[in-house]
C-alpha cells in the first residue's frame, strides 16, 4: 500500500522464513521456516546472522537478545499508523499502566521481545501438549526470565516484566496466561475458545469491531451480524469461516493451538545469544515425553501451577509456593525434556545445556542482566547480548 519495503522472505523446505514487523516499528519479527530437527534450525540462525551482519555494520544497528527494550518506554508513538493493533484500544481499552498522553495499556507490547516456538503434533497429542506446556509455565519462566531492565532501570519487583504485560493489559481475564483448568479433550478446547467474547473480523481488508456479542459462538450462529467499522459506523455482514481462524488468534494462553495447526509455546522471553535454541529444545523435548510430563504435573494442584507462573515472574528460580519450590519443578521438567530429546536419537539434547547451567547456578538470564547493567548500564547490556 505504501510502496515501501516492510518485510522479506526466503524459501524453506516446508514454508518460508519471514522477516517483518510485529506490533510496532521497533519490533522486528523473524519467523524461521519449519524444520525437522534443531540442527537444521541452528543452520537457519547462523544464516540469518550472516545476512544481518552487513546491515548492522552499515547502519550501526544491533539486534538485542533480550526480552524487553531496556531504555525506550512503551508508547503509541512506536505503533504502526492505522495498523491492526489500533482496534485493541477500542476492544480492551485501559490506562492503568500507560497514561492517555502516551497511549493505552496495549502499547506495553511495543517494547517486549519473546521466543515463541511452534511444534507439530498428532491430533491425539495436541491437547496433552497444550496442557503440559501451560502447566510448566512457572518453571519455564524461572529458567528463561530475561526482562527485568526497562525504562533505563532494574525493575524492583519482577525478573520477567514482559509476561506481566498480559495481566496489566487485561486484568482478571480468562484469555491470557495459564487457563483456569487443563483441557479434557479437543472438543473441550474448541468449546472454551468459542465462548470467548469475539473481538473483530476483517472485511475488504479492514477490521470491524464486534461489541454486541457475548461469545464468538453466538456471533457465528447468526445468519447476519452487525459491528462497528473504523469510521465508527454500524455495518451489517455475514459471518464467514475465515472469522474462526482470526478469532483463534485473539486469546493469549502461554501455550495454545495456533491458527497454523501447531502447538505454540509463547511464555518465554527472548534469550541471550548463547542460548537461542534452548527454548526450542525444551519445548521439543517435552513432546516425546508427554506421558512422563503429565505424570509429573499430576502431582500438583492446577491452581498451584497457575500461581507458580506469577511467582516465577517475580523471583525466578528462587520462587516458592508453600512447600513447593520452582527449582525442583524446573529440574524435573529439564530431566523429562532431556529424556524426550534422547528418544529422538539425534543428539539435540546438547541444546538444553544453557538451561541446565542456569539451574546449577541458581540464576536466570535476568540475574545476569542485572549484574551487567549495574556495571556498565544499557551500553554494556547491548554489547554483551547483541545478535
Amino acid at each position: 500500500m505504501t510502496g515501501r519495503v516492510i518485510g522479506a522472505k526466503r524459501k524453506g523446505e516446508q514454508n518460508d522464513t519471514v522477516a517483518g514487523c510485529e506490533t510496532g516499528y521497533c519490533k522486528t519479527e523473524f519467523s524461521l521456516a519449519h524444520v525437522g530437527n534443531l540442527f537444521n534450525m541452528e543452520k537457519q540462525i547462523k544464516q540469518l546472522r550472516e545476512e544481518l551482519k552487513p546491515f548492522c555494520k552499515k547502519n550501526h544497528e544491533n539486534f538485542l537478545c533480550y526480552g524487553i527494550h531496556p531504555v525506550t518506554p512503551p508508547s503509541k508513538k512506536l505503533m504502526m499508523k492505522k495498523g491492526r493493533t489500533s482496534l485493541w484500544i477500542k476492544a480492551f481499552g485501559s490506562n492503568q499502566h500507560i497514561t492517555e498522553n502516551d497511549g493505552d495499556d496495549v502499547h506495553l507490547f511495543t517494547i517486549n521481545a519473546a521466543s515463541h516456538v511452534h511444534i507439530s503434533t498428532s491430533l491425539e497429542e495436541v491437547v496433552d501438549a497444550v496442557n503440559v506446556l501451560n502447566g510448566f509455565s512457572g518453571p519455564q519462566i524461572a529458567l528463561t526470565a530475561n526482562s527485568n531492565i526497562w525504562r533505563s532501570k532494574i525493575d524492583p519487583d519482577y525478573k520477567c516484566v514482559a509476561e506481566k504485560f498480559w495481566e496489566w493489559w487485561m486484568p482478571n481475564s480468562d484469555r491470557v496466561g495459564v487457563p483456569a483448568r487443563p483441557f479434557e479433550d479437543i472438543k473441550d478446547y474448541v468449546h472454551t475458545v468459542a465462548n470467548f467474547k469475539p473481538v473483530y473480523v476483517v472485511r475488504n481488508g479492514k477490521p470491524i469491531i464486534l461489541k454486541k456479542y457475548k461469545t464468538f459462538d453466538k456471533y457465528y450462529r447468526f445468519g447476519q451480524a452487525v459491528g462497528i467499522n473504523t469510521d465508527g459506523k454500524e455495518v451489517s455482514f455475514t459471518p464467514e469461516k475465515a472469522d474462526i481462524d482470526l478469532h483463534n488468534s485473539c486469546y493469549w494462553y502461554n501455550a495454545r493451538i495456533s491458527r497454523y495447526y501447531t502447538v505454540e509455546n509463547r511464555v518465554n522471553d527472548q534469550q541471550p545469544p548463547n542460548a537461542l535454541l534452548s527454548v526450542q529444545a525444551l519445548t521439543l523435548g517435552l513432546i516425546p515425553a508427554l506421558a512422563e510430563a503429565k505424570e509429573e504435573l499430576s502431582s500438583y494442584d492446577w491452581q498451584t501451577l497457575r500461581q507458580m507462573r506469577l511467582i516465577a515472574c517475580q523471583y525466578g528460580l528462587h520462587g516458592r509456593k508453600d512447600t513447593i519450590n520452582l527449582i525442583r519443578l524446573a529440574l524435573r521438567m529439564l530431566i523429562i525434556a532431556r529424556l524426550g530429546l534422547l528418544r529422538r536419537g539425534l543428539g539435540e539434547e546438547k541444546f538444553l545445556k544453557p538451561l541446565e547451567k542456569r539451574l546449577c547456578d541458581f540464576k536466570c538470564p535476568a540475574d545476569q542482566a542485572a549484574d551487567i547493567f549495574k556495571v556498565g548500564g544499557a551500553v554494556a547490556l547491548v554489547d554483551r547480548w547483541k545478535f
